[in-house]
């Protein structure tokens, strides 16, 4: 059964588009088509179809601890002897002796099976496969939109673990706050930390794609300042503006957009930023994870959202086109 409870957790840079056509196939946002802007945080989780090897931790036997052959850290077991795994409980349900069990996993997006023989853990005489396992994944990240009917659009990269798709079986948005900023260093981004609440549950995730996360809020949502989203070919570069919230409120702050690329197809990585604004360098040093999503605002137009950060310079970071977001 799945268990909720207060996290408190950095999450890594995440992004996002709503992505409902088919790859490959591009529509221009309408420059009239107005939207609410985001720039504010979001707890996420999101199931994952099967369940998720965390970490392998090995199995404590009478001759010593031993791991079993085969499984690595990120494989999503879907399958054990045929039997569907959703939540943490089937294991010990399916698997009651250690007689070898066929195991149908994802790895890095590719499916594939294999035998594997449990161990008996010498403290409770029971098989187990010595692997640490979870079903949710959460995170945190920024609103970029949200339309009159509730639908938003978030981040801006697909979640992933361990840089491998995660078999995607829904999700929800979640009450979020920021307690603090751990800045980067060392060729490691910062991070914004935040208190995850999985019991308050403000909306859905229907899709996690190369472009993030979309949904709709369940009813209420903040309705700040409306704008147009603008069509990347508007997109320039020059000043410009992100909003976002690394202090407990979504405030804008200007950066330059160094460059806009021509992209006639749906990329990521459209625009390459730097932050300029005094107040956030103070706070963060630049681009931290968990602002991903922020959206970027040029000529009184939502252009794109936040994405990546440059791990040799805190201060400059990537962006995606708007209009691919919708």
């Amino acid at each position: 059964m799945k268990k909720l409870r207060s996290i408190l957790c950095a999450f890594f840079a995440l992004f996002l588009c709503v992505a409902l056509l088919p790859v490959g196939q591009v529509v221009y946002a309408d420059s009239e088509q107005s939207v609410y802007i985001g720039g504010y945080p979001i707890g996420i989780s999101i199931d994952v179809d099967g369940l998720l090897i965390e970490s392998v931790t090995g199995v404590e036997t009478e001759y010593g601890i031993a791991a079993v052959e085969g499984l690595r850290k990120g494989d999503i077991i879907k399958k054990i002897d045929g039997k569907a795994v959703n939540d943490i409980d089937d294991i010990s349900e399916i698997i009651t002796t250690d007689d070898a069990v066929k195991i149908d996993l994802s790895r890095n997006g590719v499916d594939m099976s294999f035998e594997v023989k449990p161990m008996i853990e010498a403290f409770s005489q029971k098989p187990r496969l010595g692997i640490k396992i979870k079903d949710v994944i959460y995170g945190v990240g920024t609103v970029t939109f949200v339309r009159e009917d509730g639908t938003y659009a978030a981040l801006g990269h697909e979640i992933s673990a361990d840089g491998g798709s995660i078999p995607f079986a829904g999700g929800h948005i979640h009450a979020c706050k920021v307690v603090g900023v751990k800045r980067g260093g060392k060729g490691e981004a910062g991070a914004l930390l935040a208190s995850i609440s999985p019991d308050k549950v403000y909306g859905s995730v229907c899709c996690n794609n190369s472009y993030g996360i979309a949904g709709k809020f369940q009813s209420d949502f903040y309705k700040g300042e409306k704008v147009s989203l603008a069509k990347r070919s508007e997109v320039h570069a020059g000043a410009a503006k992100i909003k976002t919230s690394v202090n407990g409120e979504s405030q804008y702050y200007d950066i330059e957009i160094i460059k806009a690329s021509h992209q006639s197809s749906r990329k990521e990585k459209g625009m390459v930023i730097r932050v300029t604004d005094k107040r956030l360098l103070d706070l963060t040093g630049g681009v931290v994870r968990g602002m991903s999503g922020s959206p970027i605002l040029q000529d009184g137009k939502l252009v794109g959202a936040v994405t990546h950060v440059f791990l040799n310079d805190f201060t400059k970071g990537y962006g995606v086109y708007a209009d691919f977001m919708n």
